[in-house]
């Protein structure tokens, strides 16, 4: 299934180049059930996955192309149970929040907020495997102009 989430890309310049948001830290309680949320459910690549000492291991997925991804985190020293759920703080763009709340709930994705308008945008929120509740956005539709 083609990713239909989008992670946001921060355009800054600097003398040194682009300044993006490179890794976005999620915590999680079992890194292989994370793992197949992020790359079967949601169609995201895992970009990474390599020892980090004993117990320990740094895993990447991403949107396909994107430059930001998600470190799926378990065992480092800032990680332990209680960290692992709730609201993540995580408010990935989409193109159209209906569409995507229709695509990724057929791919099993539970919402926990089902999606509507604001005057701010489309929104709607869903949980991943480990009880980790990500925002869903889609921008304001444009409308005609009166004049």
């Amino acid at each position: 299934m083609a990713s239909c989430v989008h992670a946001l890309t921060v355009g800054v310049r600097s003398k040194g180049g682009d300044v993006y948001i490179s890794v976005v830290t999620v915590f999680v309680n079992d890194m292989e059930r994370a793992i197949d949320f992020y790359t079967k459910k949601l169609g995201w690549d895992k970009t990474m996955d390599v020892p980090m000492g004993e117990d320990a291991r740094w895993v990447t997925v991403a949107p396909h192309g994107e430059r930001t991804s998600f470190t799926l985190t378990k065992g480092s020293p800032n990680w332990s149970p209680d960290r692992v759920g709730g609201f993540s703080g995580i408010i990935m763009e989409v193109e159209d929040v209906y569409q995507t709340h229709k695509d990724l709930s057929k791919a099993g994705v539970k919402f926990t907020e089902a999606p509507r308008s604001e005057p701010w945008g489309g929104w709607a929120t869903f949980e991943d495997s480990e009880g980790n509740v990500h925002g869903l956005h889609s921008p304001v539709p444009v409308m005609a102009s009166g004049s």
